[in-house]
């Protein structure tokens, strides 16, 4: 890995985005730190500690260049059990990524502890790995900073199975959040489902986080499946999990990056 401090940095009011965020295919910002960058914004407008952000999706509408950025916060809905939250991305005065979540509030209900473990091996005693193959030769980026621990990689006939970890943070000096950690890493179910029959450059045009509890430890472990079609549309999907167990699922629009 190259030395990299954080995935962005500030300058003045607006964030600007480092080398360790770019994204594989030319200098543009990868969307997991783009996704990151929106939960911690989101996380910020939030100050009722018992809203839990239960649904997070960050549509990416246009590339984001590695230029100064700016994120802006609207409530769209306040309420006691329920407050929807809208974030959008500019860059020179333009939305780039939109974004909305649901944050519901937290009840203790009566009942037996939930025993649901993670239907795979730990993240320990793995070989860490790439995100992507070394052989395809891509721009540095976000893809080679985050830690892959593979049980089935991509050329698994049906699921994969990995554990991720990102070892930087947002911006210098600031701890990451379960909320960022997650959807940073999420954007990349897109890429490290199998490929199948119908192998080629799927590119993700959103991040769609559905979650019951923060992540616990620095490992997420996903178990995903992709669903493509002659039509060059598809889904990607996984189950998400940490070492206590399942914390959520993330779902991913996929398509064709190329034209035909």
């Amino acid at each position: 890995m190259r030395d990299a401090e954080s995935l962005f940095r500030t300058e003045g009011e607006f964030f600007v985005p480092n080398e360790a965020s770019g994204n594989p295919w030319g200098e543009l910002t990868g969307g997991g730190p783009v996704a990151g960058l929106i939960a911690r914004a989101v996380e910020a407008a939030n100050d009722d500690p018992d809203l839990f952000v239960a649904r997070l999706t960050v549509d990416l509408m246009r590339p984001v260049p590695r230029v100064p950025l700016s994120i802006d916060v609207q409530p769209l809905r306040t309420g006691k059990r329920l407050t929807v939250l809208r974030a959008g991305l500019h860059i020179d005065g333009r939305l780039h990524t939109n974004a909305t979540a649901h944050l519901l509030r937290r009840s203790a209900l009566d009942g037996p502890a939930a025993d649901d473990p993670v239907p795979f091996d730990g993240p320990d005693g793995l070989e860490d790995r790439t995100l992507l193959p070394p052989e395809l030769g891509l721009r540095w980026g976000v893809h080679d900073v985050m830690q892959v621990r593979w049980l089935a990689d991509q050329s698994a006939s049906a699921t994969s199975r990995a554990w991720m970890r990102m070892p930087l943070p947002l911006l210098p000096g600031e701890r990451l959040s379960p909320l960022s950690h997650v959807a940073i890493l999420a954007d990349a179910i897109s890429a490290a489902s199998p490929v199948g029959e119908l192998f080629g450059p799927w590119i993700n045009t959103d991040v769609s986080l559905y979650l019951h509890r923060e992540m616990e430890g620095e490992w997420l472990g996903m178990e995903m499946r992709r669903d493509v079609q002659l039509t060059g549309i598809g889904v990607a999907n996984a189950r998400l999990y940490d070492v206590r167990g399942p914390i959520g699922t993330a779902h991913e629009a996929v398509m064709t990056n190329q034209l035909g």
